[in-house]
């Protein structure tokens, strides 16, 4: 209610032709009743105020695509002004939390927003290394056949496309380390810039919008920005599989059978639930590396717009953390829970439960794991379950006491036309220490 009431009134501002609007910024309190209270208790609010600034900042964001071909349009702002209705000493913290998320909000939608030329493989490669270009973060990009061989699954997603040379895909990866850390962490984004449904391809208009699958990667990447401008004390490494799932005579189909960077034969059942092929190698390779490092403490995720499924269980402007065993008992998944309640990115919590391990298991003689079932997700019962489950295998993390969590951000992302969101950045900035003004 917060969120939406600032950036309601900022946009009204600002269609007014206010050129200094000004948000009144005071603490709110906990509802008084116990009815209300049990829907929003008292600590769910002790981020309002960060709440209603990121808010402000959100309604004043102009799209990529606006400021490159349009700008002439763009709002004759000079300055945003806070008047302090009762912060107090904890403002300037507040102001800069604010704004290093927000700046790292506004690369996760310049990245997920723009369209599939725009952000096409080399194009997002070469967007993403200016975007880090003066800072602490260091960026690598992989392509051609060292990519090929290093992640069979992802370049059997990526061969219809990469023929042609401006689609071809590519793995960024971006290494944060600060000169003292207590944890680490490890994120893989799914970056699909755009996804055809392939061989199996999409009908019926379900590929219009598809340019936000790559909306895992841009999070992934905005929440590494925000790490370097606040300083955080966390080691982050990320890797972001940047693909085009095409048509084509090159693409992979159904049936065919794939040997993963683990040595797993996987049967295809599904040239449009690439999403999992593309992470699948570089989560396996986070494993290893997070295994390499012990007794440090890492956490691994996956952040992708995966399923429709995730969808129709929870609703549009929600999204679904699951944990693997490791991370369950430390109960994560609650905690990031807890977090997005506090900052207004919701999250549910789903669970990964034997069936979902069972219908990703080989069936045919020789193979392992099946990749998925020859039907989209919304049709298939646990559609957004079983996808974290072939992960959590295809990775080598089943045997492995390393905390794993799967986001599914198909809908929190922000469905196209409306504006991506840059979600769960804000849920993993507060998992993880980045916020300290409140």
């Amino acid at each position: 209610s917060v969120r939406e009431a600032v950036a309601a009134g900022m946009r009204r501002a600002v269609a007014a032709g206010a050129r200094r609007p000004v948000l009144a910024l005071r603490p709110l309190r906990p509802p008084a009743t116990a009815a209300a209270a049990a829907f929003a208790p008292a600590d769910a609010w002790r981020r309002s105020e960060l709440v209603a600034l990121l808010a402000a900042l959100e309604a004043l964001y102009v799209p990529l695509e606006v400021r490159e071909s349009f700008p002439e349009r763009l709002p004759r702002l000079r300055a945003l002004g806070v008047w302090d209705c009762g912060v107090g000493a904890a403002l300037p913290a507040l102001l800069r939390d604010a704004v290093a998320l927000e700046r790292g909000r506004a690369l996760a939608r310049d990245i997920g927003g723009a369209d599939p030329e725009r952000m096409a493989p080399p194009r997002l490669a070469r967007h993403v290394r200016d975007a880090f270009a003066a800072g602490a973060v260091r960026v690598s990009v992989l392509e051609g056949p060292e990519l090929r061989a290093r992640y069979p699954l992802l370049a059997a997603v990526a061969r219809a496309a990469d023929p042609v040379p401006r689609h071809r895909s590519c793995v960024i990866f971006l290494d944060y380390e600060p000169e003292s850390y207590e944890e680490t962490v490890m994120l893989v984004g799914k970056g699909v810039t755009y996804d055809t449904g392939g061989a199996d391809v999409k009908t019926g208009g379900a590929m219009a919008g598809m340019s936000r699958d790559k909306c895992g990667a841009a999070a992934v990447a905005g929440f590494v920005k925000a790490c370097e401008l606040v300083r955080a004390r966390v080691r982050v490494r990320a890797a972001l599989g940047v693909v085009r799932n095409s048509v084509g005579a090159e693409g992979y189909v159904a049936d065919e059978l794939l040997r993963s960077r683990g040595g797993l034969p996987v049967r295809v059942g599904n040239t449009d639930a690439e999403g999992r092929l593309v992470m699948a190698d570089l989560l396996h390779e986070m494993r290893e590396l997070a295994e390499a490092a012990a007794p440090a403490p890492a956490h691994l995720y996956t952040v992708a717009t995966l399923t429709g499924h995730a969808v129709r269980a929870a609703g549009e402007g929600y999204g679904v953390a699951l944990d693997g065993h490791a991370a369950r008992a430390r109960r994560h998944a609650e905690k990031l829970r807890a977090a997005g309640d506090a900052l207004a990115e919701p999250l549910e919590v789903s669970r990964l439960r034997r069936e979902d391990l069972a219908a990703h298991r080989g069936r045919a003689p020789g193979d392992a794991l099946l990749q998925a079932a020859p039907a989209p997700s919304v049709r298939l019962p646990r559609g957004h379950q079983g996808p974290a489950a072939f992960l959590l295998l295809a990775a080598g993390l089943l045997d492995a006491d390393v905390p794993y969590t799967h986001l599914d951000v198909a809908g929190s992302a922000g469905s196209f036309p409306a504006p991506p969101t840059a979600a769960p950045l804000l849920v993993l900035a507060a998992a993880h220490g980045l916020i300290t003004s409140c």
